[in-house]
């Protein structure tokens, strides 16, 4: 029989295999006897009437046999699972064109075919379980939720984005059973986020297939246009004089094939200028390199292309308009890190120095070891070559100029050269060989001999301090302790330097380089020692004797020449004084890492903080700290799109502070505006910042095309977790700020509106779908009607069904038939007076 077989199920103890159904057939044959027997003597019975007893008796008999053995015809069953079928319109402008039958627009024959179909979805509910849902589709923003098609619905969409809609519908239905989709529109696709192919092989992939049904004509004359549809940089942020390359993605409507002439700007300037072949009438990438600017921030980046006339570019013969011939983003140009050179000997403190940055992934640290007159190697050769290597910062250990000239002979010179007009930051630290010959423009300071007390064996005798002044305390000497560490073991800068040149449990200098700053104030001390006179020193204590009692020495306390020794003075000079230089004393800062070992490290926290700031100082990076910033997704997008700005404020160590408070706003500007009023900026109500898995973010949707400016700020705290004040009371905040532009979403619907047959063709066949005509579609839903549903499994069904959940009123029934039974019986015997 195929699909149909029998079934029992006995009631225990029938169901005892193999004897069982014997002993119930048994006991069932037994009744049988015993009844004709009990009534065969009877003498009021006949056998008419024993027949009829007889007879319902067994019938009753077998009614209880049977609901013993609860006999079943089964039957399998495909099972109706409930499904449904999505069908997308496009109700792009394009589909206003009138290329249809009798001179109608192609939305009017989708409404017509739909309303043919209307009776379909209905049957497909009833006799298949299959739900239809009808969305619209056009723009990019396609809103499952929200997008849902109704016979009122207006075809004026600016966009035809397939791609968007396959995306956003599979997104939401891919859990879900589908038994198939089916775009309905002209093929025009003019989507830039998804590629339509992809996205409808996402559903194929799936098991869905792809179905669409084309209206419109592909004869339909076209516009002739090249529009610039937007600017891309990559990468972004560019870093400071580093190639970066803009792309230009422009359509070709009617101009495959010509030859175009793209401009880059930058800041309105004109950098760069190139030909090239627009082969695709569509996603045409036009691609120009060029280096970005020698300062950071932010920069509007143009590309415009056409028809080179003299200095301008024109737009090609016959196209619909110029005024889309361009396009631009912003650019933030910033800088990558911090290159260090250092030059030294091979010891202790220059093997410190270079851990410490190299620690941090800001630092990218180059070294080159000159052990007096070793012989240079090609790759030291190349590291000393300034121009070549752009470093921010060189630091010049216990070397002479010398050892440095027999090195590079031309390395001081350019050294000189680059400080004064690149503001490339230098330092030189202290050593027996250290400042000797060194020009007088490059260190302004006097450098001299080492100032040490040691005994015979040359062991120090006494030890110096190193104490920052207020101008060290808020520079190089300031002082964040490491990520993680507990709020109640912060140490304030001040309390940790006077720690660290406590006499008793400090870690102090062995010596240093005498350094005589210019006279007139021309450069600025940040930490200064105490001066070693003759027996001005405390042998039993190893500490200097100074008019002040060597214990009340403090950080924070002023430089005063007549009583302290310089150690650390620097200054800036040079084209808009960008050099910065630093003059430092001391050759074994390595010993203050011994600082609270081993029970803390403080005093490693100490020492790797100093050197980074120092470096930070002498490349203009030392209030980049801390600092907020917003980046925006998009530079560039369509007003109607939204944009996604990521905020926050880098704390000491680089990482985001989670915690930190932030005011976001987000401002127009007018036109050749570079930032909001300050006023219009207050006033302005801060946005809110969302928090994610990769960090904080605000949501914003432009309301008009035009350039926007983004502000973050942040409270500048204290170490005790108090705002600081400006002078004038206010707040002092961190502020970033970051640029994007919002252009008008232009249709490009009226700009090519030949309907797309193939395009429809490759969504639909490649992925188990039918390409149909509009007018086909009822067709092809009737047949869907009568379509057998995918084999999900075969289900059994029973007829009688025994189990009570499932019997729809058997059970019931069977029970009245056996109680029927038993009653006519016992009337009957009463009747006739067998009772």
């Amino acid at each position: 029989m195929g699909d149909y077989f029998f079934s029992s199920r006995p009631a225990y103890p029938w169901s005892t295999y193999p004897l069982g159904l014997p002993a119930l057939a048994a006991v069932a044959v037994l009744l049988v006897l015993f009844t004709v027997w009990t009534y065969l003597g009877h003498p009021q019975a006949n056998r008419r009437r024993v027949f009829l007893i007889l007879a319902l008796r067994v019938l009753a008999l077998l009614v209880a046999l049977i609901t013993a053995v609860r006999p079943s015809v089964g039957v399998n069953e495909n099972p109706k699972q409930p499904s449904t079928l999505i069908l997308g319109i496009d109700v792009s402008e394009s589909l206003t064109v009138k290329d249809e039958l009798g001179g109608q627009s192609r939305a009017d024959a989708v409404r017509k075919a739909l309303e043919k179909c209307q009776p379909l979805f209905d049957e497909l509910l009833t006799e298949q379980g299959i739900s239809v849902a009808l969305y619209k589709f056009g723009a990019a923003d396609f809103n499952e939720a929200t997008g849902r098609y109704d016979p009122t619905t207006a075809f004026d969409a600016k966009r035809s984005d397939y791609g968007a809609f396959l995306n956003r519908t599979y997104d939401r239905w891919q859990a879900e059973r589908v038994r198939g989709l089916v775009v309905v529109g002209d093929g025009a696709n003019n989507g830039e986020a998804y590629a339509p192919d992809a996205e409808a092989g996402r559903w194929g992939r799936r098991g869905v297939p792809v179905h669409t049904a084309v209206v419109g004509k592909d004869t339909s004359s076209d516009a002739k246009d090249v529009a610039v549809t937007g600017v891309e940089c990559n990468p972004s942020p560019a870093f400071i004089k580093a190639e970066f390359t803009a792309t230009a993605k422009v359509n070709a409507y009617n101009f495959v094939g010509s030859r175009v002439t793209a401009r880059l700007f930058i800041n309105d300037s004109p950098v760069e200028s190139k030909e090239f072949t627009l082969d695709r009438e569509k996603g045409n990438e036009l691609k120009l390199t060029t280096k970005a600017p020698e300062t950071k921030g932010e920069y509007k980046i143009k590309v415009e292309v056409g028809t080179p006339r003299g200095d301008k570019l024109e737009a090609l013969p016959g196209e619909l308009s110029a005024l889309n011939n361009h396009s631009e983003t912003y650019l933030t140009v910033q800088k990558e890190g911090v290159r260090v050179l250092i030059v030294d000997q091979l010891r202790w403190e220059e093997t410190f120095i270079r851990d410490a940055l190299r620690n941090e992934k800001r630092f990218d640290v180059y070294e080159v070891i000159r052990q007096t007159d070793a012989t240079v190697t090609d790759g030291e050769r190349k590291l000393l070559s300034l121009d070549a290597q752009a470093y921010d910062v060189v630091i010049i250990g216990n070397v002479n100029a010398g050892h440095l000239r027999r090195a590079a002979p031309n390395f001081l010179d350019e050294l000189t050269r680059l400080s004064a007009t690149k503001g490339l930051g230098v330092m030189f630290l202290g050593g027996e060989y250290a400042f000797d010959g060194i020009p007088t423009d490059l260190l302004p300071v006097t450098g001299g001999r080492v100032v040490d007390a040691l005994s015979p064996t040359g062991d120090p005798l006494v030890s110096f301090p190193a104490v920052p002044n207020p101008n060290g305390l808020s520079k190089m000497f300031k002082f964040a302790p490491a990520p993680g560490t507990p709020a109640s073991k912060v140490v304030p800068a001040k309390d940790a330097w006077n720690r660290m040149n406590n006499f008793r449990t400090g870690e102090l200098l062995n010596g240093h380089n005498r350094i005589t700053p210019r006279p007139g104030g021309l450069d600025t001390v940040f930490a200064w020692t105490a001066r070693l006179d003759k027996d001005a020193f405390d042998r039993e204590r190893r500490i200097l004797v100074t008019p002040n009692d060597p214990s009340a020495i403090g950080a924070g306390t002023e430089f005063d020449p007549a009583v302290h020794e310089p150690l650390l003075v620097g200054s800036q000079r040079g084209d808009a004084s960008k050099g910065r230089w630093l003059a430092f004393g001391a050759f074994d800062t390595y010993l203050w890492r011994g600082l609270g070992l081993p029970k803390e490290r403080l005093g490693i926290d100490l020492h790797e903080r100093f050197w980074r700031q120092c470096v930070l100082w002498l490349a203009h990076q030392d209030e980049e700290e801390s600092q907020a910033y917003a980046r925006p997704q998009f530079r560039q997008m369509k007003v109607t799109g939204e944009q996604t700005v990521r905020v926050g404020l880098k704390k000491a160590d680089g990482t985001d502070d989670p915690n930190a408070p932030l005011a976001v706003r987000i401002l127009p500007l007018a036109p050749g505006q570079l930032e909001p009023k300050p006023e219009d900026e207050k006033r302005a109500a801060p946005l809110t910042v969302l928090a994610d898995r990769d960090g904080r973010k605000v949501l914003f949707r432009p309301p008009v095309p035009g350039e926007y400016f983004v502000s973050v700020t942040s409270p500048v705290t204290t170490p005790d977790g108090k705002v600081e004040k400006n002078p004038d009371g206010t707040d002092k905040l961190h502020r970033g700020t970051a640029k994007f532009i919002a252009v008008p979403d232009v249709s490009d619907e009226m700009l090519r509106v030949s309907a797309d047959p193939e395009f429809m063709r490759r969504l639909a066949e490649p992925n188990g779908g039918r390409a149909l005509r509009v007018e086909e579609l009822s067709g092809f839903l009737k047949e869907l009607k009568v379509e057998a549903p995918p084999d999900l499994g075969k289900k059994p069904r029973y007829y009688p069904d025994w189990n009570r959940n499932r019997s729809r009123g058997f059970l019931p029934f069977w029970l009245v038939v056996f109680v029927t039974l038993l009653g006519i019986e016992w009337g009957l015997r009463r009747l006739w007076g067998m009772v």
